[in-house]
């Protein structure tokens, strides 16, 4: 009788320290009201990096240090894609992206599950990192359920400026376990904040957003949200006026929520049939009107910049390429680059550090610097077989001597490139700096 009590006692111990045990390793954050499954459409524990507390702790941090560039992706395949759960239940399908172009963010992605609710088109809004783009497939998944998508915050395409202010926004975030890149904003903050904006305003800085707000690591509001059906069509001007063209397409980073460049149809203003230009998208700002966007570029920027045949996209995944969008346009990109394998750039690096390096902004203005280098870059384009890299050369010409730089994919890229430049201006007066990657 004794043995069977002791036994018995010891079983008990064991248990208690198996429950305490249990207890520990339970999440702080505590949800009930979110199922969450795998990709095999089981259910697994909560997932560490949304709910565990550290890591809410450094959400901060994490959103002012540099991102990884991933695949990036036309928000016109973007929109229409049909939304799953990972059990293969249809929540709808992607109507829109709500964008904010000014911090080179997707705030919202606009979903519309009408169909099984079985009142017709009901929107919501969902956080881009709530979302994965099953490429293979063609479908994005939203790992919830029908009901955890009908109990979040409605959203009404008539009351877009209430659905898209901060408030809103950061609800919806809430309901999904994401934090919101910006700082949370009270309605009242935001509208007393623009009422002293326009106390101050001058025809110089009239629809300019502040520099403090245009850097990403420091941005801490919400900017203007548009749709990015209705961005895609908006015409572009440059600071005198003239047309650029019209924004075509914008390139974006689902996942990471970002819009990763903006595609403009450059062609007529560069007189390049149907070339495209790709721009940073916090290098454009709407005007005051709110109905067009300003680019600060001359002709002769845009046609140094990176741009590129409309049959022949170049891969924005690729972090080096996309740095020199960036770069062109003097913007800082919000991607690293430390970890992509580059050509010696020891030389480079020399040269870069010296203050006298020719950028874009370096060509000369006069009509025969102009024609020098426009002539070099039809002779560029004119070639055949040739790179989307060896397109989108930099050709600077300074008081009429030519200055090649950027990155080719071959020897005999870097040659030909030479003597075109040669053939134009003379080969005395050409400094090839390309380099073959």
């Amino acid at each position: 009788m004794k043995r069977h009590f002791q036994i018995i006692t010891s079983a008990v111990a064991a248990s208690a320290l198996t429950f305490a045990a249990l207890a520990e390793d339970r999440p702080e954050h505590k949800t009930t009201d979110r199922p969450n499954y795998n990709r095999e459409g089981k259910p697994n524990a909560q997932r560490a990096d949304r709910f565990n507390s550290t890591d809410r702790l450094n959400n901060a941090d994490r959103r002012n240090s540099p991102d990884r560039l991933n695949a990036a992706e036309k928000a016109s395949d973007i929109i229409g894609l049909t939304v799953k759960n990972y059990q293969g239940e249809k929540l709808g399908q992607v109507d829109d992206l709500a964008i904010d172009l000014e911090s080179g963010r997707i705030v919202q992605v606009i979903l519309s599950s009408g169909g099984f609710i079985g009142v017709g088109d009901t929107m919501h809004a969902v956080p881009p990192a709530a979302l994965h783009h099953d490429v293979a497939n063609k479908v994005i998944h939203l790992d919830a359920d029908k009901a955890k998508l009908n109990a979040s915050p409605k959203f009404e395409m008539s009351k877009w400026a209430e659905c898209c202010d901060s408030e809103h926004v950061t609800e919806v975030y809430r309901h999904y376990g994401e934090q919101p890149y910006f700082a949370f904003t009270h309605r009242e903050q935001v509208e007393n904040a623009a009422k002293n904006r326009d106390r101050t305003v001058t025809p110089a800085t009239k629809g300019r957003p502040t520099d403090e707000n245009r850097s990403d690591k420091t941005w801490s509001r919400l900017g203007t949200v548009q749709k990015a059906s209705k961005l895609m069509g908006m015409s572009v001007k440059n600071n005198q006026a003239e047309s650029l063209g019209e924004i075509k397409n914008l390139m974006v980073d689902l996942s990471a929520g970002r819009v990763v460049a903006v595609i403009l149809s450059s062609g007529g203003f560069l007189g390049m049939g149907d070339e495209m230009s790709a721009v940073p998208p916090n290098a454009l700002r709407f005007n005051p009107a709110g109905d067009a966007l300003q680019l600060d570029a001359t002709k002769e920027l845009l046609s140094s910049a990176p741009h590129f045949k409309a049959d022949q996209w170049p891969d924005f995944g690729q972090p080096a390429y996309t740095d020199g969008v960036y770069r062109a346009y003097k913007v800082d990109p919000y991607f690293t680059t430390n970890s992509v394998p580059d050509a010696d750039n020891t030389a480079r690096n020399v040269r870069d550090r010296n203050n006298r390096t020719l950028t874009p902004l370096d060509q000369g203005n006069s009509k025969a610097d102009v024609n020098t280098t426009a002539q070099i870059r039809k002779g560029v384009n004119a070639m055949k077989d040739v790179s989307v890299n060896a397109r989108n050369v930099k050709i600077i010409t300074a008081d009429g001597r030519v200055t090649l730089r950027g990155p080719v994919n071959t020897a005999q890229e870097k040659l030909n490139i030479g003597e075109i430049a040669a053939g134009i201006a003379q080969s005395a007066n050409v400094d090839n700096q390309l380099e073959v990657r």
